[in-house]
């Protein structure tokens, strides 16, 4: 391979095939080339001795450790060769694997753990390896693209260990990196690809020897574990290759390798036992691999010898037979001796014939011709193994009796079968034959131990004589009778082609035909004549002449005819056919015609099918003559090619008779049998103009005239009527076969038009002429109530006016009950009054004009209306400032009685509706205070409808109370004022300042506010404040108390009356306790405390502190003033809050700055 790149030459690590070497070398031109050397001429030459006896008892029958074929089992890398001419770790074929789970051995171990860690400088020199590994694997594919250039050079440095051989640390790979400089001088880079992978190589090596356990006779387990990690390289065990290497001639024997992969166990199977094994570990990372571990040495327990082979015969006679064995394997322990069992020639169990260390054994006293049968076990230290295959051996016998004569099993024309009868099954039989015809008499064509035989090509149709002798070992039976068999003949051969032997008839013939040249031996016993019309062969003769009369046959068709004979063996083949034609006549009389569709009025469509028969030629025309019609004649109606033709100008409804007849070469045949047809009919004709005679206002008798029928009778008369002479306006009036109708259920005085027509089974006759009529006047129809108003006294009815038939309508007739009632002149409409509430009437009405009353109207039925329901009585159980609950009626609304409330409107006095539904109560919101609003109310039923409002009642709202507010607060007063002063003078903390909310109204008259405040452990609160203000200082507390403050809103009227509202929720204080200091400093002062008084303004007095305590009155003030803000925590803000935790720091600080430095002075 040859390196171009353009860079300084740089030496590389290549993988090279086994068996050879690299060499790196730098020409004159600067080009690094990389030369493979082949080391097969130097192995053939010193190594010859090293290669005998390589494999000896290895057996390749290995699994691989994750339950899979290894991919890989070729020889090891280059550079860990053997000594003789290849590598000596074979590979192990893949039919031999059995996969194994490891993971379900209890034996496994587990994985390493890969979340080891690595400091700075191991994790740049791991980097800096793989780096390089890379470089090289790039540089590898590179080179491996080129071409080889093949050369010698020395081998390799070698080494050996344990009879492994592995490349120095110079020569990795099996190859050498040799570089040169510009001037051409040497230089060697190895040193420095070592000093990198030295380490790594080194921690390869580390691995230790693999344990062996669960060794058994033809098995062992292998386990083992990753080399460790050492300072300088850390290696991920999931990267490493583990090659396992066994040899079973010791430590220092030829290893062979049996498994290579990543599990860290492996079991050996098909071992040797009683055998001593070694086996090495070697780890393999990436290209790099490491030496190999120390051997483990084991020994694989012995067991039962195998199952030996079946013994052997070697001699025997009448009374004795001697056997012999090949050894058996005996697994690890010497063989102490061989049993052999027989039968004893009964077939049954095996009995000891001996025990012995030889490997054959004679057996005498034994019956002739008897069957014995014998197996054979071995026995060592172990055990026993199992027998051998069990095999029949049989004694010599006397010489046969005179066997029985051969019979014949089957025959044919070249071969007879000969069996015979099986006495002994060490006898052998001889079967002669003699031909008398050749005069060789007889001559040997069997012998053996089958007790059949087949003779063949033999001649057929003759004698042949047989005998039959046995023999054993001892000697010959004598020849048994003679027998004679004959082979049989053979099919004749095919006759000769008939022939027609005079004249062809049209229905019958002579043919005549010559004997087959090869009769088959025999004579020819039977000819048989077949003729074929196109349907098959039929037999027709059947006898021993050459010739026959063919007869019945048909005019005009063609035939074949074949002729067969048949002898003693069989039928022949058929000759081959000749054809024979009969002369044709003329054609039979076809079928009768017929027509397919029936026959027109005026014309047909007459069909007839072709003749059953065209006397043997074909039909070329057809004819047909018909005979009917008024008068009655016949005439030719068609002649031609086709089977239909069309007969015209024939008269509906009569009689015609057709026949038809074939022609073909020889001349016309006979007139077919008659067809009958009768023509169709045509439609009737038009009748005549109809009469029509007035019955009455609303009936008509119209009558006509008979039309022609056509050749058919009239089925059907239809009258049609319409009061306009158009189109599409005529109803059928009447359908029969009666020349009258009744037309009936007219309108009077209308005017009618009338047209009639005839039907018959041809169709429909067009219409007549139209005739009109008018009717008279008549008394009008019934009129149609439309719809109706009902009360419960009153009910107006609605109707639409009926037709006057002619005559204007003057009034109607109402009837209700038992009045009746008449119209002034034609209204449709009218209002019965003077009716009872809740009772049935029956209506109806009639019509009148100058003819008379018509009929009265369909019966409306109709209930008048309940009476309205009367109103509720209002009244106002509840009212406020803004809202008024109105209350009317008690129990239940079972008939959902709706209540309609409505109030007046103060400034437009219009009554506006409030309330609708079934309730008997309901609250008005959104008043104003101190006004009155009038309300009135009606009831309200589905079937009575909306009843009188009730007498208007007025109610007035209430006064507003003050609105609530929140719970009171205490706050601190601001800086300068004259609460803050009081507080700063005041050291007994015996007051609180209290603010609450202003209360918000719509009123405008003023607020007061009452301040109340009592024990908590008291129920009875007593007013301490009471005015406009929204701030009070509470005085005169006592310490460690806790008190509860509420606040009322009062409201102060006009009228001076004063309305309260609620109390606000209740504001709990506990009073601080003093401290010790500020006992004693009142105690100094002389038990002065602070004086408060009570007034609108909040305000108090002060008492001033003796100089020589100013200090410690300043301190009393802080601690009074957190202990204020403490108990107040819960009204203050998140930021409140962390404002005053950093004051509390302060002032811890404060007070633990002030404590030392009275101790200093201390």
């Amino acid at each position: 391979m040859v390196s171009q790149s353009g860079s300084p030459p740089i030496p590389m690590p290549v993988q090279v095939p086994p068996g050879h070497l690299m060499q790196q070398i730098v020409d004159e031109n600067g080009t690094l080339r990389h030369v493979i050397l082949s080391t097969a001429h130097n192995q053939q030459i010193h190594g010859q001795g090293g290669v005998q006896g390589v494999q000896h008892h290895i057996h390749g029958h290995y699994i691989a450790a994750n339950g899979t074929t290894p991919s890989f089992y070729g020889p090891l890398a280059a550079g860990y060769p053997g000594p003789g001419p290849g590598p000596h770790f074979h590979p192990i074929p893949g039919g031999h694997l059995q996969p194994q789970q490891l993971s379900h051995s209890p034996h496994s171990p587990s994985p390493p753990n890969n979340n080891y860690h690595k400091d700075e400088r191991t994790q740049r020199q791991h980097t800096k390896l793989l780096r390089k590994l890379d470089q090289q694997q790039q540089k590898q594919r590179e080179m491996n693209s080129a071409l080889s250039t093949p050369a010698h050079s020395p081998s390799p440095r070698k080494s050996e260990l344990n009879g492994l051989r592995r490349t120095a640390p110079a020569s990795r790979n099996g190859a050498s990196s040799v570089g040169t400089s510009e001037d051409g001088e040497e230089s060697s880079s190895v040193p420095d690809e070592e000093d990198d992978y030295q380490p790594l190589i080194d921690q390869l090596s580390a691995v230790q020897s693999p344990q062996v356990s669960e060794v058994m006779s033809k098995s062992a387990l292998l386990q083992w574990a990753a080399p460790p990690n050492s300072e300088q390289v850390t290696l991920n065990p999931r990267d490493l290759q583990y090659e396992v290497l066994l040899s079973d001639r010791g430590k220092d024997g030829k290893y062979k390798s049996i498994f290579k992969g990543s599990s860290l166990s492996c079991r050996i199977q098909d071992l040797r036992p009683g055998q001593e094994y070694s086996v090495c570990l070697q780890v393999h990372y990436q290209e790099l691999q490491g030496s190999a571990s120390e051997p483990t040495v084991f020994t694989t327990p012995p067991c039962p010898p195998d199952t030996p082979f079946a013994p052997k015969l070697i001699t025997r006679t009448k009374n004795s037979l001697q056997v012999r064995w090949n050894a058996t394997a005996d697994n690890g322990s010497h063989i102490l001796h061989y049993i052999l069992e027989y039968d004893e020639g009964k077939g049954k169990e095996f009995v000891e014939v001996c025990k012995t260390k030889g490997r054959q054994y004679s057996l005498t006293k034994l019956q002739p011709s008897t069957w014995y049968s014998f197996r054979l076990a071995a026995v060592n230290d172990c055990g026993k193994s199992p027998y051998s295959d069990i095999i029949t051996f049989c004694t010599a016998a006397n010489p046969p009796p005179q066997p029985a004569a051969p019979t014949l099993a089957s025959a044919t024309s070249s071969s007879l079968r000969l069996e015979w009868i099986r006495r002994s099954q060490e006898e052998e039989y001889v079967l002669q034959m003699a031909d008398k015809e050749s005069g060789h008499g007889y001559l040997p064509m069997y012998t053996g131990r089958d007790t059949t035989y087949e003779c063949i090509n033999l001649r057929r149709a003759t004698v042949f004589h047989f005998r039959l002798k046995a023999e054993n070992e001892v000697g010959s039976s004598a020849w048994s009778d003679e027998v004679i068999y004959r082979t049989l003949p053979e099919r004749p051969g095919r006759p000769g082609k008939p022939q027609v032997k005079g004249k062809i008839h049209a229905t019958n013939f002579k043919a005549k035909w010559d004997p087959p040249a090869d009769r088959g031996g025999a004579e020819i016993k039977t000819y048989y004549l077949e003729i074929n019309a196109g349907a098959g062969f039929e037999r027709v003769y059947v006898g021993s002449e050459l010739e026959a009369i063919c007869d019945r046959l048909s005019p005009g068709t063609t035939y074949q005819i074949r002729v067969w004979c048949e002898g003693v063996a069989g039928p022949s083949a058929p000759s081959e056919p000749c054809t024979v034609t009969t002369e044709a006549v003329a054609p039979v009389a076809p079928p009768a015609p017929f027509c397919t569709t029936p026959p027109g009025p005026y014309a047909t469509v007459l069909r007839w099918e072709r003749p059953d028969y065209n006397g043997g030629a074909p039909v070329t025309e057809y004819e047909v003559e018909m005979e009917g019609g008024v008068p009655r004649q016949r005439v030719a109606v068609y002649r031609g090619k086709d089977t239909q033709c069309v007969a015209k100008d024939l008269s509906p409804g009569e009689v015609y008779v057709a026949q038809v007849r074939a022609i073909n070469r020889i001349g016309a045949g006979p007139w077919s049998e008659e067809g009958t047809f009768v023509a169709g009919a045509a439609p009737p004709g038009t009748p005549g103009r109809p009469d029509v005679s007035v019955r009455s206002a609303t009936h008509l008798t119209v009558s006509w005239e008979e039309p022609a029928t056509n050749g058919a009778f009239i089925s059907e008369y239809r009258l049609e009527s319409a009061v306009n002479n158009q189109e599409d306006c005529f109803n059928i009036a009447y359908q029969g076969v009666q020349t009258m109708a009744e037309v009936r259920n007219l309108m009077p005085f209308t005017t009618y038009f009338f047209r009639v027509c005839a039907t018959n089974a041809a169709g429909t006759s067009g219409f007549s002429a139209p005739v009109s009529a008018r009717t008279p006047a008549a008394a009008p129809n019934a009129p149609i109530i439309e719809s109706y108003d009902i009360t419960s006294t009153e009910v107006t009815v609605y109707w639409r006016a009926p037709d006057c038939h002619g005559s204007p309508i003057r009034h109607y007739s109402i009837e209700c009950a038992d009045r009746t009632v008449t119209t002034e002149d034609a209204v449709t409409e009218y209002c019965i009054g003077d009716l009872q509430p809740e009772t049935l009437y029956k209506i109806k009405i009639q019509a009148v004009n100058e003819i008379g009353a018509g009929p009265f109207s369909s019966a409306l039925r109709v209930t008048t209306l309940p009476l309205p329901p009367k109103p509720p009585r209002l009244e106002c159980p509840a009212a406020g400032h803004n809202f008024v609950k109105l209350k009317w009626g008690d129990g239940r609304n079972v008939d959902f009685t709706r209540f309609h409330v409505e109030m007046m409107n103060n400034r437009s006095r219009e009554f506006v509706t409030v309330y609708t539904g079934t309730n008997y109560s309901c609250r008005v919101p959104k008043l104003q205070e101190q006004s009155t609003y009038v309300f009135r109310i009606c009831a309200e039923t589905d079937h009575a409808g909306i009843g009188d409002y009730s007498d208007e009642v007025a109610f007035e709202t209430t006064a507003a109370v003050p609105s609530s507010i929140k719970s009171p607060r205490i706050y601190e007063p601001a800086p300068g004022t004259v609460a803050a002063t009081h507080n700063h003078d005041n050291t007994n903390c015996d007051h609180i300042h209290v603010e609450w909310q202003h209360s918000k109204n719509t009123f405008s008259d003023p607020v007061e506010y009452i301040l109340q405040c009592t024990r908590s452990r008291e129920q009875d609160y007593k007013q301490i404040y009471r005015g406009p203000d929204t701030r009070f200082t509470v005085e005169n507390l006592e310490c460690g108390v806790e008190y509860c403050l509420r606040v009322c809103p009062v409201r102060l009227m006009a009228t001076g009356e004063c309305l309260p509202g609620s109390f606000s929720p209740v504001l709990r204080h506990s009073v601080p306790l003093k401290s010790k200091s500020v006992m004693d400093s009142n105690a100094i002062a002389g038990g002065h405390g602070l004086a408060a008084g009570q007034g609108a303004s909040g305000g108090g007095t002060s008492q001033a502190f003796d100089d020589n305590l100013s200090n410690v009155g300043a301190v009393q003030r802080i601690l009074g003033r957190v202990t204020t803000i403490y108990s107040s925590r819960r009204n203050f803000t998140d930021q409140q809050k962390a404002i005053i935790i950093a004051i509390f720091l302060m002032i811890g600080s404060v007070v633990l700055a002030y404590v030392v430095k009275l101790f200093n002075f201390s």
